[in-house]
């Protein structure tokens, strides 16, 4: 049995648990947000039932004190009666590609690799297609999703040194979500980029450019490495005008497409949908057409028969890919559409404020609960549920008195 590269990628978590189709995509936003939605109502109209019983309580204890309390002023409630105004999927999903690009931001300014910030990102788009920025707020997760990358990714940190990258971020503050971040990712911690299949397609292309090639031909069998180079040579342009060109030239030109190629999937493929809706073949194969279409099929026809449905097919799906890749806003930058989309990105960080989930705001304590299985604080701090406590004083002792049956009691100092 043969294995080929695409038999190799079906095996991945990559391909069997996080490709979608568009469809699929688009209504699991839809459900993460309802369930997202549904649970921020519930837990804020909890929040305020409590802030009320406790405000009825006070003012009661304020008018046995004052005898009659009849001058006692009402506390003001306008503010508890007015619904909850959630983010919509399509809301959550410009947060989401918010917080991605800060994440790459992120990376170049603790020196990451491009592979590391690449992962962490993904890291932070798969974790978003199941829970909600108003659950867990992006700018706690980033931080930890690329601290996981780094370590991922062999490029690992100590943590001292990544939070030094901040102001007055804790230690505590990047590891407390770390397992709600694994968790959310069903720890499924490789991610296959397309980079290095970029990299070998440009070695490739070079290889026939300078006349050194000795792959595949589905052009003509008959071909001899000069032949195909001398083809080569004859490609028009990459507006489509006849053009004639010289081997340094045309390897000048396949230098120019590897690095428009390379800057699209640095820069562009990682902030899209891209990497739930295709390859990484088909990802870097939309990157080198956007750079260069006709080396790009020219490519393609040696690998597959220019006129077999197996080649209508690809070149459909890659101009697909390539059209997600060229519609983001940091492809052609646009200085009046990118006014207006850190304007609406403003307003939805602003209405996010107003809709987070009450319990998942303070992920260091919510951690430090869930360790201790805490189920109330007070004034000094969390405290333990009674039962539990009797139930640990117990195992303890139970295991101290086997230990002792086994091994004796412990020696007198």
């Amino acid at each position: 049995m043969k294995l080929t590269e695409d038999d190799i990628y079906r095996t991945s978590t990559q391909y069997r648990f996080w490709s979608f189709t568009k469809e699929q995509l688009a209504a699991q936003r839809l459900r993460t947000n309802a369930q997202a939605t549904e649970r921020v109502k519930a837990n804020v109209a909890r929040l305020r039932a409590q802030r009320q019983q406790q405000a009825d309580s006070d003012s009661v204890s304020s008018g046995v004190e004052n005898g009659s309390g009849a001058n006692t002023p009402l506390p003001d409630r306008s503010s508890d009666l007015k619904e909850v105004d959630c983010l919509t999927a399509e809301e959550e999903l410009k947060l989401v590609d918010e917080f991605c690009e800060r994440a790459v931001a992120l990376g170049q300014h603790c020196n990451f690799a491009m592979e590391a910030t690449a992962t962490g990102v993904q890291f932070l788009r798969r974790f978003y297609l199941y829970n909600s920025p108003m659950t867990y707020h992006g700018q706690n997760i980033s931080r930890t999703t690329m601290f996981l990358a780094t370590k991922t990714e062999n490029s690992h940190r100590p943590l001292d040194e990544f939070v030094a990258n901040f102001g007055k971020v804790t230690r505590e503050q990047i590891l407390a979500p770390e397992y709600i971040v694994a968790q959310g990712l069903r720890f499924h911690l490789e991610v296959k980029h397309p980079f290095r299949g970029l990299k070998g397609a440009h070695l490739e292309i070079m290889g026939i450019a300078l006349g050194s090639y000795e792959g595949p031909n589905k052009i003509d069998e008959g071909m001899t490495s000069a032949d195909l180079q001398a083809r080569m040579l004859k490609l028009p342009s990459k507006s489509g005008r006849p053009v004639a060109m010289s081997a340094k030239d045309m390897e000048q030109r396949v230098n120019a497409a590897y690095v428009h190629a390379s800057n699209t999937l640095k820069k562009v493929a990682i902030l899209t949908d891209a990497y739930f809706l295709y390859t990484p073949s088909q990802i870097w194969l939309a990157a080198h057409l956007l750079a260069d279409e006709p080396l790009t099929l020219f490519h393609i026809s040696l690998k597959v028969s220019a006129s077999s449905l197996t080649c209508t097919k690809l070149v459909s799906t890659i101009r697909s890919c390539a059209a997600l890749l060229s519609s983001h806003h940091t492809y052609a930058p646009n200085p009046e559409r990118d006014a207006k989309h850190r304007a609406e990105v403003k307003r939805l960080i602003e209405k996010l404020k107003s809709c987070r989930d009450p319990d998942k705001v303070d992920l260091v304590k919510l951690n430090q609960a869930q360790k201790r299985d805490a189920v109330k604080e007070d004034g000094d701090g969390i405290e333990l549920e009674e039962s539990k406590a009797k139930r640990r004083k117990i195992e303890r002792e139970t295991y101290e008195k086997a230990s002792n049956e086994f091994w004796g009691p412990e020696l007198k100092k």
